[in-house]
């Protein structure tokens, strides 16, 4: 049974046509051959399986050692140092040239420049559970020479020990403190990627209601903002294949950071939470991904509230496409780059 198009399709489908009538969201298609197209489909589409099956395997085992308190944590220990050193990816990691598995210094960029045109706290996501991957710190150094800014890794207490709401609260005092070292007023902007959004939406809405001084724009890479996995993409995406993630998979880290905290609460989901008086946000995703509904439902929020919300959608089957080194990636960064541009010195 094909269910990739037709009625399952339909309901996303349709919200799309009306932002990009409505010039909120654009769709990007990856810039190759028809046939280099087709060979990455399938391509990517063996690595979906490789790291879906590998997801659930590491799942499993983590349900195993949940009786014991002193296992479960011994295990934690080992999957959270096997992540950052790249022991426990799920595929290799080919890094680009000039960039390395781990930034050169505490700030995720590289340490021979300086005079940086803007800051971005970036908010790596690790489903709450796990510390910035090998992939993700190459990431961001790309970034950073891609956008002439200097990146600061936005590092936050962890799950189970320490749930919601630690991390949000983690980020907000990070990015007040940040405030605080800005002598010149330069641009600060706030990113992240996958659950990562969430932790960092949650940050806004704290220093909102400090009256604190917000971001000069937010971006946003594959956002997951919905905790209670209400949109369609978790359901169709899972059923198709299209996503190397499953709602499974989802749910266990959610509960993991929620544990009895309801999952409706904006400040854990913020696509539940009011955009009114909010930075511009531009919203990177693949309409495969799995949480392509978390960033549909963004835009319509931000038309809704007078918030300048971009969704800018690649065809691409990959989950996080920035991770990687491709077309895809070098538009991604090129239009991030735009984006700080046109809201950092210009609103100075």
């Amino acid at each position: 049974m094909d269910v990739q198009t037709g009625i399952l399709d339909n309901y996303s489908d349709t919200r799309l046509a009306r932002l990009e009538a409505e010039t909120i969201a654009r769709k990007f298609s990856t810039e190759a051959s028809w046939l280099r197209n087709r060979i990455d489909q399938i391509i990517a589409g063996i690595e979906n399986r490789v790291i879906e099956r590998i997801l659930v395997s590491r799942l499993r085992k983590a349900m195993r050692h949940s009786a014991s308190e002193a296992a479960a944590e011994k295990l934690i220990s080992e999957m959270r140092t096997g992540y950052e050193t790249g022991a426990l990816e799920t595929m290799p990691s080919f890094f680009p040239r000039k960039y390395h598995a781990v930034p050169d210094d505490q700030h995720g960029t590289p340490a021979n420049k300086k005079n940086w045109r803007q800051r971005l706290l970036y908010v790596p996501g690790g489903g709450f559970i796990f510390p910035p991957s090998r992939k993700q710190k190459s990431m961001l150094q790309r970034l950073s020479q891609e956008t002439d800014s200097e990146v600061i890794v936005g590092t936050h207490r962890l799950a189970p020990e320490e749930p919601f709401p630690a991390a949000p609260n983690d980020i907000a005092q990070r990015f007040i403190a940040l405030t605080g070292e800005d002598e010149t007023d330069e641009p600060l902007f706030l990113g992240a990627d996958t659950a990562g959004a969430s932790v960092a939406l949650g940050a806004v809405q704290l220093l909102k209601a400090k009256n604190a001084r917000l971001p000069d724009g937010i971006i946003l890479f594959s956002p997951w903002c919905d905790l209670s996995l209400s949109g369609w993409s978790y359901i169709t995406r899972s059923i198709t294949a299209q996503s190397p993630f499953r709602m499974e998979t989802a749910a266990f880290c959610a509960r993991m950071y929620l544990q009895r905290h309801s999952a409706t609460d904006p400040l854990a989901s913020p696509v539940f939470a009011s955009l009114e008086g909010w930075p511009p946000i531009l919203i990177h995703t693949s309409e495969n991904d799995l949480h392509f509904d978390d960033a549909i439902q963004l835009a319509e929020n931000g038309e809704k509230e007078n918030c300048r919300v971009r969704l800018h959608y690649w065809d691409s089957p990959r989950h996080h496409l920035e991770r990687l080194s491709s077309k895809d990636a070098e538009n991604s960064f090129r239009e991030v780059r735009q984006f700080m541009a046109e809201n950092g010195f210009s609103q100075h």
